[in-house]
Order: C-alpha cells, then structure tokens, then sequence
C-alpha cells in the first residue's frame, strides 16, 4: 500500500532531528527515506517524490518550515524537478508554529489512518455537484462564512468573487488536490455536510445521489467524515427520481395537498406526519366525534357497529372487509402517525416514504366511499 505523507508527520521528523542532532533533516532526500524507513515503505520515485515534494512546500508557505537551498549559478533547485529538488534543499529546521502543530499531533490527535485517505482522488464531478447544491444555498458572502464556520481554515478560503457554485468548487479542488492537512479539511467538511452536522446539509435527494455517487469511487460517511474503502456499484431504487413524480402525482388530492411540498423538499418524515395526521382529521370530520388517535379508529370502523361503513356488512365479504380496514385504520395511526410525531428527524428512505404515502393517500379513497352507519 502507498504511504500517505503526513504533513505533522514530516515535522515532528526535523524536529527529532533538530533536538536529537540525528541528521535525517539534512536533506529533502534524507528525510523522505528516513520516514520511509519507519514504515517499511519502498519509495516509488515516480510517485512518492512528487508528493513529498509538494508537502514539503506547503508546510513551508504556511510557515511551518524551513530550509536552505543549494544554488548554482544563478539555479535555484525546480520542484518540477523533484529528484534533484530533494537533493539541493538543506537543512530542514521547523519554525515555532511548526513545533506547535507537531507536538499537537502526538498529543492531540491519532496517528494517520490508510482506511480514511489512501490518496485516491474525489472525483472532480462529484465535487461540482457538491458546489452547486451550496452555492444554491447562500449568497456570496454567506458562502465564506459558511465555509469557515464549517471548520476549513480561514487562510485557504479565498475572498469570494465570480459565481458562487464555481467559487465553491474552486476551494474544494484546491483542497482536493492540497497536502494530507488540506486533504483532511475536504474528508471533514464533506462528510460534516452530507451528514447534516453543520449549519446546513443537503436536500434529502441531493444527499442520497452525492453519497451514491461517492460510493461508486469507494468513499463513505463515518462519523461524520469521509473514509476510504471498497467502491459499491449499487442498483437503482425502484423509486427513483425519473418514477417520484408520477407518483406523487398519483396520491389522492388532500394528500398530496398537506405532504408533496414536504416530501420534495427532503422532509419525508414531516410528510408522512401530516399524511395520516390528514386521515385522522377527516375521520373526525365526518364523524363529528372527538376521540382521537388508535381509539377514534377503533370506534369508527369496529365490524360490529361501525360508525363508517366501508362495506355490505350483510355478506360475509363485506363484513371481512369491514374487519380488514378497521385493523388497517388503527394499524396505520399507531405505526405511522404517533411516532413519527416524536420522531420527525429520523431518516426514511425514499421509496419506503412514497409506499408510506401511498397507504395514506388509499385510507383517504376508502373514506371517499364510507356511508355513515347507525
């Protein structure tokens, strides 16, 4: 497995070496193969050295390092080269943040884990669609402070400018493509969202898309950050987003009246809510009787002396109907309407809400129907 070049990492190395005069931080190259070595990792110069490279030069723009470069002539050593770059860069020291924020990693927070970033890449798609489902969420100025409030670094949020969704895009790329701290803040601010835990997350649809599609690229939500692991290629819920109109379009009308709006804009469990909420009002209604709930069911539709007729109780089908729906109706109340009063926020799958609604939207075509009894 490839290593992940730790940034704290790298600098809690020089700072061994600069305490206990080792010499490992004596070149750029020295100091690769010595991290190397404590993991039993064989570089691979035409992967490791660039990102090595590229490590090295973010800690030293965010002022986390130092060295010295050997000059000849008038040549500086060239990233682009980064063979020859790791051979002319020397002394490497740590600077007091430096210091800091390594001594902070091995106190503070867990070694790397290669089940949450083994370098893979999000793809770049998938990141656009991140950033238009937040740009369409705020105003320019509202994104910035978003952003910060949601853990990324204030120093790698740019002033916004242009179009928000691309402005958006254009940090998380950045990030994307950063050294394993910038690569972090993306894991965390990504897996924050899509799992609801900041200011705002993402439209139930929009979220359940976004996370199938990372699935497919082997990334997952886990306590709310981003991991790795093996890419699932899921099938298509039959509810899917090309079969939801047609059926919300055919819920019963007073239905779809308290419910669809909710229902597309994520707020299943809300929708449901008010769906058996609906029945049990109309129950009421046409009944002119104050019980509620499971009891107000119980009386109404009870196969002995109903007060809604359902069925032609003088037959042995119609009385066995009468029994079936008058279950139905208290079963559907207790199930759907009572928790769910307490439990507005948990999550139910999309096709799993339309099949809920659509038991609803059936209790409301039989009391289309109902006769009142004696």
């Amino acid at each position: 497995m490839r290593i992940a070049w730790d940034d704290i990492e790298i600098l809690r190395v020089i700072d061994e070496s600069q305490r206990d005069n080792t010499g490992v931080a004596g070149s750029g190259m020295s100091l690769m193969q010595e991290i190397a070595r404590r993991h039993d990792y064989q570089v691979d110069p035409h992967i490791d050295y660039g990102s090595f490279v590229r490590e090295l030069l973010l800690a030293r723009d965010a002022n986390l390092l130092t060295y010295r470069e050997m000059v000849w002539g008038d040549m500086r050593p060239d990233p682009a080269d980064p063979n020859m770059f790791l051979q002319r860069i020397s002394d490497l020291a740590v600077t007091m943040a430096g210091r800091d924020r390594a001594h902070g990693r091995i106190v503070l927070q867990p070694p790397p884990d290669p089940d949450e970033d083994d370098g893979r890449l999000i793809r770049g798609s998938t990141l656009e669609d991140i950033a238009r489902v937040i740009g369409d969420a705020y105003t320019g100025t509202q994104l910035e402070r978003f952003l910060a409030e949601s853990g990324i670094p204030h120093e790698w949020i740019p002033p916004f400018e242009g179009t928000k969704w691309v402005f958006v895009h254009d940090l998380l790329a950045e990030l994307a493509e950063g050294g394993t701290a910038q690569r972090r803040a993306l894991r965390e601010f990504i897996g924050a969202w899509l799992d609801d835990r900041l200011h705002s997350g993402p439209p139930a649809d929009d979220r359940d898309r976004i996370v199938r599609d990372l699935g497919r690229q082997g990334w997952f939500v886990h306590d709310g950050r981003l991991v790795v692991g093996e890419p699932v290629y899921p099938s298509l819920p039959a509810g899917t987003a090309v079969a939801r109109p047609a059926r919300l379009d055919a819920l019963h009308p007073r239905i779809s009246e308290v419910s669809r709006e909710l229902f597309e804009q994520g707020h299943r469990a809300a929708a449901i809510l008010q769906a058996f909420t609906a029945v049990n009002r109309r129950v009421r209604e046409m009944t002119g009787l104050t019980a509620d709930g499971v009891d107000l069911m119980a009386r109404v539709f009870k196969p002995e002396d109903p007060t809604l007729l359902l069925a032609d109780l003088s037959t042995e089908s119609g009385r066995n109907i009468q029994m079936g729906y008058h279950r139905i109706f208290m079963g559907a109340i207790a199930a759907f309407r009572n928790p769910n009063a307490h439990e507005l926020f948990d999550h139910v799958d999309e096709d799993e809400a339309l099949e809920q609604l659509g038991l609803a939207s059936l209790l409301m075509r039989r009391l289309d129907d109902a006769e009142r009894g004696t």
